[in-house]
């Protein structure tokens, strides 16, 4: 009996502890349950998670691809535009050196028809040509009138005589005294050393003394006429060059009578300075110009052998060689002319020759000087100069100029 209720409660323990067993068990599954669906949970989260972010990135990544579209064809059109633009500029490279080379055809026929004309001018109306004189050697007369002196002596006469002061120095003048140079016929000569002092030397002997000689047959009329002719020529030759001369110079300037020294030194200077401005912009070799040689300079000016004569554009100028004009005659700046015409200063009749300063209008106006010149050249016709012989050439010379270059501008 006893070993009965022993085995029942045994089996009592036995059955609870069975239980127990599935009771722990069931709940065991019932966790592992709920932690799978907790991981389930989680995962379903991230998954929608990485779903909005692949969403998202593929929403990037297209607007991406659209924007790499858009900069592609941005850069397509930009390259089109490139090319366009390097097309069109080599068009006006091309156009520019065709351009370019017409008118350097046109700036050398312009300056063949320049120099044609003139060549013509100065071979028919203005002829300048160089004559020998007869004048001998002061040193030789010397070594004759005095056998006492020594050959060093007339050496250095001889040398003395020339050297002419130019540039600040002293230097030889091969041409001083040995030649003249005739414009207009041989009996139209100026010295070539330019001392003109027969000029003025003539005007202040005429106040003193009258008479018949006194008029006629003096080297005066030979000087005016001359430097008359001269400047007829520079002015046309600005004209048929289109050269702004840095002085105004009017063609009458020497057909007065009785000029003082004073008026006709600056004359002369103002005509070497133009003369010396053309020769700068033709470019003709500074070796052979000289502030002194009124005529000579003028010569080499016209001469056929002058590569550059009728060309066009910018041009130096030489500094030395203005500054030595103002030894022409240092010692006439200071006198005054007694006809009360000498207030004028040469600011108010020059140009000038700094680009800032714009000339007065009527001075550039290269047809109004042209009507002006032709007005001074019909006064000068009209006026009688039945007094001298001088005056009947510049009559001549001044209607062969007017018809010259009314047959010039007819043909232009």
């Amino acid at each position: 009996m006893h070993l009965k209720t022993k085995q029942r409660e045994f089996q009592k323990h036995v059955f609870e502890v069975v239980c127990a067993l599935e009771l722990l068990n069931v709940l065991f599954q019932r966790w592992k349950i709920m932690s799978c669906k907790m991981r389930i949970e989680q995962l379903k989260q991230t998954i929608c998670k990485e779903n909005d972010e692949m969403t998202r990135h593929t929403e990037g990544l297209l607007r991406i691809k659209e924007e790499n579209q858009k900069h592609y064809r941005r850069a397509q059109r930009h390259q089109e535009k490139k090319e366009k633009i390097q097309r069109h500029n080599r068009k006006l490279g091309d156009l520019v050196e065709k351009k370019t080379y017409d008118l350097k055809t046109q700036y050398e026929h312009l300056a063949n028809l320049r120099r044609t004309h003139i060549l013509e001018l100065t071979s028919v109306i203005f002829p300048i040509e160089e004559v020998k004189t007869s004048m001998r050697d002061p040193a030789d007369v010397s070594s004759e009138s005095d056998n006492a002196m020594t050959s060093s002596t007339v050496s250095k006469l001889a040398e003395a005589r020339r050297t002419t002061y130019l540039s600040g120095r002293w230097v030889c003048d091969d041409h001083n005294g040995d030649t003249s140079i005739s414009i207009t016929g041989p009996w139209i000569t100026l010295p070539n050393n330019g001392d003109y002092s027969a000029y003025y030397n003539w005007v202040e002997e005429k106040k003193t003394t009258q008479g018949p000689d006194m008029e006629h047959n003096n080297p005066a009329y030979t000087i005016s006429a001359a430097l008359c002719y001269a400047t007829q020529l520079v002015n046309t030759l600005s004209l048929i060059l289109d050269v702004n001369l840095p002085k105004k110079l009017c063609n009458s300037e020497f057909c007065g009578e009785n000029l003082s020294r004073h008026r006709f030194t600056r004359a002369v200077k103002k005509l070497n300075a133009n003369i010396l401005h053309l020769c700068f912009s033709q470019h003709v070799n500074l070796d052979l110009l000289h502030p002194l040689h009124t005529l000579r300079n003028l010569m080499y000016l016209v001469s056929p052998d002058t590569e550059n004569l009728g060309r066009s554009g910018p041009f130096e100028i030489s500094a030395d060689l203005e500054d030595s004009m103002e030894f022409v005659d240092p010692s006439a700046t200071g006198e005054t002319d007694e006809s009360g015409d000498e207030h004028v200063s040469d600011e108010e009749t020059d140009l000038g020759t700094d680009w800032e300063n714009l000339p007065s209008p009527r001075f550039c106006d290269i047809p109004s000087q042209q009507v002006e010149m032709l007005q001074s050249q019909s006064t000068q016709v009209s006026q009688p100069i039945a007094s001298s012989s001088a005056g009947g050439m510049i009559s001549s010379a001044a209607a062969s100029v007017t018809s010259w270059l009314k047959a010039y501008t007819g043909h232009r």
